[in-house]
């Protein structure tokens, strides 16, 4: 078959719609977007009228419908067909999108946390009126038999799937005022993650002594102890939970002694000492 007049050859076509030859060749062979017709010669050859339905089977391909997917829906096009396919992929845009968010978040916290940083004297307590945050709730951890590192990822992943965590981002540990005020500084009461969603739970607002912990966690009951003199010894008094933040741990060093966890305790002044 000869060539007809306003054809394009597969090099033309490629360059037209912004694609390798070797695109068009493998969508040739699978079936999914076949040339016009060939020559004699055998050369593939399209026609401008397939410059449209090309760019949307592209536009589709961008929007991650699979080529499975495609291949179903070009062999019998129909309204009811596109609008099927339309809302499934809603579902995974939006999965996706929040995905996304996530990831954006966790940066965010990056250099949020370095500008924090900036100023603060090491090994000083601070009492600073924090603003309200909606927060993620882990269960109620048994803190029996949850002595290795290895128990407590297993904790902090069921965490993360629970919440539909879907990339790593900062999970804290919250101590009770309970616990506080029993000095059981090596338990974790729950695990949380704030949110930018009314979640129905929240880190309050008011007064926290703040707290920047360096080094191991392990040694981290020492300034607890720190913290809860000092707050009593100013006239403040423990009147809600501890918020851990781990700042810096195993996913921004290899060095114990590099770690930083900041320690958030709210507390109110005493009324004799105001």
């Amino acid at each position: 078959m000869e060539r007809k007049t306003k054809t394009l050859t597969t090099g033309e076509f490629a360059s037209y719609v912004g694609v390798k030859k070797d695109t068009l060749f493998y969508y040739d062979k699978i079936n999914l977007f076949k040339p016009a017709g060939k020559l004699l010669n055998g050369y593939r050859y399209y026609t401008y009228d397939q410059i449209k339905s090309f760019s949307t089977l592209q536009s589709l391909r961008k929007l991650g419908v699979s080529i499975e997917e495609l291949k179903e829906y070009l062999s019998s096009q129909n309204t009811h067909k596109f609008i099927q396919m339309a809302n499934q992929q809603t579902v995974i845009v939006e999965k996706e999108i929040e995905k996304l968010l996530q990831i954006q978040r966790f940066f965010k916290q990056i250099i949020s946390t370095e500008e924090e940083l900036k100023g603060v004297e090491f090994g000083k307590v601070y009492v600073q009126k924090t603003e309200k945050k909606y927060i993620l709730l882990s269960n109620k951890i048994s803190n029996e038999g949850m002595n290795t590192v290895e128990e407590w990822s297993e904790q902090y992943n069921h965490f993360g799937k629970q919440i539909g965590l879907q990339v790593p981002v900062p999970i804290g540990s919250l101590l009770t005022k309970d616990t506080l005020i029993q000095e059981r500084f090596e338990r974790v009461d729950y695990l949380f993650s704030y949110s930018e969603l009314d979640t129905g739970q929240s880190r309050p607002e008011g007064l926290y002594a703040i707290y920047y912990h360096e080094g191991p966690y392990k040694n981290i009951e020492s300034s607890y102890l720190h913290v809860t003199n000092f707050i009593k010894t100013e006239g403040y008094s423990i009147v809600g939970d501890a918020y851990e933040e781990y700042l810096y741990d195993s996913m921004k060093t290899n060095n114990e002694e590099e770690y930083l966890t900041k320690i958030s305790i709210q507390v109110e002044k005493d009324l004799k000492e105001q």
